[in-house]
């Protein structure tokens, strides 16, 4: 067997190098699916929870209908609604299904009022929003409808859609509905939206209800509105709108915008870049250590050189091999995070992006091999070699990206000036590690310590020609000195 295939084979059926690899893949695509799942994702969403109402009166009692639901329309437990009617308080708790509802006696004769408010928790504190009214007159016996407008659909942030609160007679689920949703800026006449409705609802038995018509890229600038009839076809009133009470104007049913490559690439900076930056360099060094720098520098070397094999075959064989297995993290990170992204957004990122970046931690692990390969020459013990190249990893990975911020506020060059970025580019090219801030920075124009600076990268001379110059070197001379040392010295 030729001295590159046998070493390509030991070195990925090691296990150090398997599980490495698994965990590598794992982690990316792991970053991969948080990123593009809660990409634009409602803040909101869980943190504040919004209660609806309505009533229904039997005789001398009325019973306040709370449902507490986030953004997407879910029914939220725990929240506290409150209830003021003529100087008493009520307050009840909101089950697992959302509902909080509260029944008391009432004296009125024509028309009162109920002050509505409510305490949720949020971070282990507890809150309580203000209190509003809500007008109620005798001689409606139920609220009917509510319109909740703005709900999230959870399939896509980026689209909203309605909930309908119904509260009937006694508390009963609502009647047959046809529910109309129309474009408002065709007019605000009951009939004109009926006629010209953009998306048709049919629906009976419900109390709360969500809606999600399918709306388009098409539709993000039309403001809509809702109308509902019943069997008989008489419209049900369903809002306060001034002008008419059978429309519910619910706004913006999307507030989409085309995903980009720039935004792709973007969660792929945010995400798999992350954990292969403070990865590859580990599973880098560590096979370097573990497949050529322990034996080199045991004395191990010196018995297999005995075989019909050079050092220079000897040296050439084991470094290609480790970097076959960087080449094979970096490269199936790279194919999971795409198609992770592709099933949430349905576009691949560019081939040349995926093939820069796949070069960029090429680069970044072969580099950090090649210098464990010179470390392997330079010193004597197992112990020495493995932690000069552990104090490699913690200088120029782990805490690169804070040293040159320390040595250039020690010497007081302020952030702001262009000796500061000068100085920056200049550290990142002389670190293995610095070579993704660079690329990053050509691709995003954002640089420095959590890309707080937005630069001309040109203007820099962050280019592609100049970039593949600096990857390549940083591949081949750590790599060239170590093959002149084990060819001609050792």
């Amino acid at each position: 067997m030729k001295p590159i295939i046998y070493e390509i084979k030991r070195t990925l059926t090691s296990k150090f190098v398997i599980i490495l690899i698994i965990a590598i893949v794992g982690l990316s695509s792991l970053l991969s699916y948080e990123s593009a799942a809660t990409f634009n994702s409602p803040s909101s969403a869980f943190a504040k929870p919004n209660l609806n109402y309505g009533y229904y009166i039997e005789g001398s009692n009325i019973t306040m209908v709370g449902f507490a639901h986030n953004a997407y329309g879910e029914p939220t437990s725990g929240v506290i609604a409150h209830f003021e009617y003529n100087g008493s308080f009520y307050s009840v708790r909101s089950n697992s299904m959302g509902f909080a509802n509260e029944t008391f006696h009432i004296n009125a004769s024509k028309q009162f009022n109920v002050g509505i408010n409510y305490t949720y928790s949020t971070f282990r504190s507890q809150k309580t929003t203000g209190q509003v009214e809500y007008p109620i007159n005798l001689s409606q016996k139920f609220s009917g409808i509510d319109l909740i407008p703005g709900t999230v659909n959870p399939a896509n942030s980026s689209s909203f859609g309605f909930q309908m609160l119904y509260v009937g007679d006694n508390g009963s689920p609502a009647p047959h509905l046809e529910v109309y949703v129309s474009n408002y800026s065709l007019g605000e006449s009951s009939q004109l939206l009926a006629a010209n409705h953009s998306f048709e609802f049919n629906s009976s038995g419900f109390i709360v209800k969500t809606f999600f018509p399918a709306v388009t890229y098409a539709d993000r600038n039309n403001t809509y509105a809702v109308e509902v009839k019943n069997a008989s076809g008489v419209s049900e009133v369903i809002s306060t709108n001034p002008k008419s009470p059978y429309i519910g104007v619910i706004g913006p049913l999307t507030d989409y915008t085309p995903m980009t490559q720039i935004a792709l690439q973007d969660l792929v900076f945010s995400g798999t870049s992350q954990i292969l930056g403070f990865l590859i360099p580990i599973l880098a060094i560590f096979a370097g250590y573990l497949t050529y720098g322990r034996d080199r520098t045991s004395g191990v070397l010196e018995s297999v050189l005995k075989r019909p094999v050079t050092r220079g075959e000897l040296i050439s064989s084991r470094f290609a091999s480790n970097a076959i297995a960087i080449i094979i993290a970096v490269g199936l990170s790279m194919i999971f995070s795409d198609l992770i992204i592709h099933h949430y957004f349905g576009m691949y990122l560019s081939t040349f992006f995926n093939l820069y970046f796949i070069w960029t931690y090429v680069v970044e692990g072969i580099a950090f091999l090649a210098i464990v390969y010179l470390f392997s020459h330079v010193v004597k013990s197992q112990g020495a070699l493995l932690g000069g190249s552990i104090g490699v990893f913690v200088v120029f990975d782990l805490f690169w990206s804070i040293i040159p911020v320390a040595i250039l506020s020690a010497l007081n060059i302020s952030s702001t000036t262009s000796s500061y970025i000068i100085a920056n580019i200049a550290f990142d090219y002389s670190s293995p590690a610095g070579y993704s801030s660079l690329v990053q920075a050509m691709f995003t124009d954002k640089f420095g310590l959590f890309g707080a600076e937005t630069i001309n990268p040109t203007a820099y001379g962050i280019i592609s020609p100049i970039l593949i110059v600096a990857g390549l070197l940083w591949m081949i001379v750590p790599f060239s000195l170590a093959y002149v040392l084990a060819k001609y010295r050792d």
